[in-house]
């Protein structure tokens, strides 16, 4: 299972360069083997706060994407995470989604996000 954070399915649909392509081809090859991707339900928001796309069936066009909601348990992970490591409430989020949800890998274009999440899982980044 691959976690996508906001920002890779942002260079996916707006086709921002070089970025489109190389997020279309890790998404591609990752899946061809039948694994997952997952996100959280922030993503829903971040993404359509941060694309001209204001439709959240343009998510839903991902092959083999999960939304994962934030339940209580999630949140109080997350709020966990973001008091141990300093890192925004959002992303906190979705580094907890990726921990519960046991992904493999992280990916993102993050840098400053990649260094949290290097010490849980591994990451791909651009």
């Amino acid at each position: 299972m691959l976690y996508i954070d906001t920002n890779i399915l942002i260079y996916l649909f707006e086709l921002h360069d070089p970025y489109s392509k190389k997020v279309a081809t890790i998404l591609e090859e990752f899946t061809k083997g039948g694994k997952q991707l997952v996100t959280s339900t922030i993503t829903v928001t971040e993404f359509l706060v941060g694309t001209t796309l204001s439709n959240l069936e343009t998510l839903h066009k991902v092959p083999k994407l999960n939304i994962i909601s934030v339940d209580e348990n999630l949140a109080e992970q997350a709020a966990i995470l973001q008091r141990k490591t300093v890192i925004k409430i959002g992303d906190s989020i979705h580094l907890a989604t990726a921990i519960q949800q046991k992904a493999e890998a992280f990916f993102t274009n993050d840098k400053k996000l990649t260094k949290i999440v290097e010490k849980y899982m591994s990451v791909i980044s651009l």
